[in-house]
């Protein structure tokens, strides 16, 4: 399996388990202590993802672009996807960043789901 592939699963697996573990320890909807954890292991996989896909296509990155990667990734990836792909490319990559954005929201509700199921 290629590694962007599987970041992206870890990702995945990451979102649903956010979902999961706060509604587990905070089920009434309040913060949970595992929020924070699920929050930094998100942006370090997206960072991972980005650090890898720069090394394949031969982008230099700055460290301003790193940093800004991993504080405002919603930002910084369209930007980056421009900057590495062009028009059409960077388009089509922002598209699927956000849909990848949507499919983590979604799968964090199907661990809040699947939690509260559970519980009863």
């Amino acid at each position: 399996m290629k590694p962007k592939t599987v970041v992206l699963m870890l990702f995945a697996v990451s979102s649903f388990l956010s979902g999961a573990l706060g509604q587990y320890f905070a089920p009434s909807g309040a913060q949970s202590p595992s929020d924070i954890p699920c929050m930094l292991a998100g942006v370090f996989l997206i960072f991972v993802w980005y650090r890898i896909d720069s090394e394949q296509r031969s982008y230099r990155r700055s460290v301003w672009l790193n940093i800004s990667v991993v504080a405002l990734a919603i930002f910084a990836m369209p930007y980056y996807f421009f900057r590495s792909r062009g028009i059409k490319g960077g388009f089509v990559a922002s598209g699927v960043f956000l849909l990848a954005c949507v499919a983590s929201v979604f799968l964090t509700g199907a661990g809040h789901f699947a939690t509260s199921a559970l519980r009863g």
